[in-house]
């Protein structure tokens, strides 16, 4: 811990290469390839922090939706992957690469049928108008092609800065052992996560039931969902009034 705080390793990075560590003592020590253990291994521990997380509004999500990209066609894609991202609630690895062949008809009604990578669970995810309107405006009715994961953070970041999503957002960490304050300009924070978070708090805002958010995200606890509601001071206040509690 004290090697990786002297090179200004984040605390979270230290944490995964503790974790990895760990996995590979314990697995060893099990097959008796190392013996004379003289520690605990919850002895040596170093707890990740929350990352800084932001999540789209609607209206930001329909800013993105009407920009006119017809003149960068690699921008397009990558707008258009994140946006359904962003109406589906499925990560990345479940909502970049859909296919013809994920689209199923339930009752009229048009669905992106997923099984989930991570979860191995089935999720049918409608297929909403704004979704319709990419498939059908851009893509001959199916959805966008597949893109490379390190291509659509990096141009849904451009697009985020097109767009002027320049809010400034306080970002605390910790690095080399030293706890460091940033404002950073939120397109900045803008990646392929940022999708399902900004489904599960667009959908918690619009008072849909958590249960029912979490049935389309995939997330198999309320503590995990919560992490993805980003929601903060006055307008968690609001959404709550609303509701009727203090009525």
């Amino acid at each position: 811990i004290e090697y990786l705080q002297d090179n200004d390793f984040l605390q979270n990075t230290i944490s995964k290469h503790l974790k990895n560590l760990k996995t590979f003592l314990m697995e060893a020590n099990q097959k008796r390839l190392i013996n004379n253990i003289n520690f605990n291994i919850k002895d040596f521990s170093l707890t990740p922090e929350e990352t800084t997380a932001i999540y789209l509004s609607e209206e930001e999500l329909n800013k993105m939706l009407e920009l006119d990209l017809s003149d960068k066609k690699h921008y397009e894609l990558a707008r258009d992957v994140f946006l359904i991202g962003c109406f589906t609630g499925q990560r990345v690895s479940d909502y970049n690469g859909l296919t013809e062949s994920s689209i199923k008809n339930i009752n009229g009604r048009e669905f992106f049928s997923i099984n989930q990578k991570k979860t191995k669970a089935i999720v049918n995810c409608p297929i909403t108008v704004k979704i319709r309107q990419i498939m059908d405006l851009r893509h001959n009715g199916m959805p966008p092609k597949k893109i490379l994961e390190k291509d659509l953070n990096k141009y849904i970041k451009k697009i985020g800065e097109i767009l002027k999503f320049n809010e400034k957002i306080e970002c605390i960490y910790k690095k080399g052992g030293k706890e460091i304050k940033k404002y950073i300009p939120k397109y900045e924070l803008i990646h392929s996560h940022t999708a399902r978070r900004s489904f599960c708090t667009n959908m918690y805002l619009k008072k849909m039931p958590m249960f029912d958010i979490m049935h389309f995200s995939g997330h198999k606890t309320e503590r995990e969902f919560i992490k993805y509601i980003r929601i903060v001071g006055e307008q968690r206040a609001s959404s709550i009034v609303e509701m009727g509690y203090f009525d």
